[in-house]
């Protein structure tokens, strides 16, 4: 039995174990994040379509009353492992509606399980992330859209792929350096901060509004992370001239901290004219740390 406002209390606080989605309609979607809740979870996890955690709390976007959610999921629940037990609840709450899945704890032998589990670690969350960011180039729903909605793409590709995640997350400090600021995405390891990754959508080399993203990175990072990654998403006509420039500006900014090198070295696997990439190595209070950017062309 699902009990609701355990759920919702779960949701608010940030569970690893609950995903709420405002709209999301494609069954192997939501088939992807049954199966993501059910490993993560030590009982039962839950998808929640129509509502999601926002400010230490939960907003409900609601579902369209046309739509047949119910048909959707059960597409859904044919998709999943069939170990995996599920059951969900359609509930109308101050006229909207939501839905509520809940799966239980996948359990599986050792030796499959030892196969499954996300190794974290710099290349491995580079490749993910690049490999996300071309789908999302190529995708043309994300032409002419904001920030944010760029940013919900690449955490759905990213979650589904068995990272834990926490997106606009409040931490650290904000720009003002007053209150805290909001991560735009957060890889954590069971609450252990892992990477962020911060986004920003750029129509040409707007160095001030680069500045203050690169600030955010390392206001969001109280702990000193090995790695952090800043993404930008960009629409100009000369791309490589606009490359040109980025990495003129970001070799002589004035970090933080201490600017070591920069390194175009990730992985040569990845060598593409409107996707390019680049690391600078930092001193952080005498540890190694690593900005890796990536600029991508949003192609019109």
């Amino acid at each position: 039995m699902i009990e609701i406002n355990s759920v919702l209390k779960k949701l608010s606080d940030g569970a690893d174990d609950v995903i709420g989605r405002e709209y999301e309609l494609r069954p192997q979607v939501i088939a992807q994040l049954i199966e993501c809740v059910s490993k993560r979870t030590k009982e039962n996890g839950y998808v929640i379509i129509g509502a999601v955690n926002k400010n230490n709390g939960y907003s409900l976007n609601g579902i369209d009353m046309g739509i047949d959610i119910e048909r959707l999921v059960k597409l859904a629940i044919q998709q999943i492992c069939p170990q995996i037990q599920v059951e969900y609840l359609i509930q109308f709450m101050g006229g909207k509606k939501i839905c509520i899945i809940q799966a239980k704890k996948y359990v599986t032998d050792e030796k499959q399980l030892s196969n499954e589990i996300k190794v974290v670690n710099r290349e491995t969350v580079f490749k993910d992330l690049f490999n996300a960011c071309i789908k999302l180039q190529k995708n043309s729903t994300f032409i002419n859209v904001l920030e944010d909605q760029r940013n919900d793409f690449i955490r759905d590709i990213l979650e589904t792929g068995g990272y834990q995640i926490k997106d606009q997350t409040r931490q650290g400090k904000s720009a003002s350096g007053i209150l805290s600021g909001e991560v735009d995405i957060l890889l954590h390891d069971k609450g252990r901060p892992i990477s962020i990754i911060e986004a920003l959508n750029l129509n040409g080399l707007k160095e001030t509004y680069l500045d203050e993203h690169i600030d955010k990175v390392y206001k969001y990072d109280t702990l000193g992370n090995a790695f952090n990654f800043l993404v930008s998403y960009v629409k100009v006509k000369d791309f490589g001239r606009f490359w040109e420039k980025y990495v003129a500006h970001i070799r002589n900014y004035k970090y933080p901290y201490e600017l070591v090198c920069v390194d175009d070295n990730i992985t040569k696997e990845y060598d593409y004219a409107d996707i390019r990439y680049i690391s600078t190595i930092h001193n952080r209070n005498g540890k190694r740390t690593i900005l890796d950017h990536i600029c991508l062309k949003i192609i019109e």
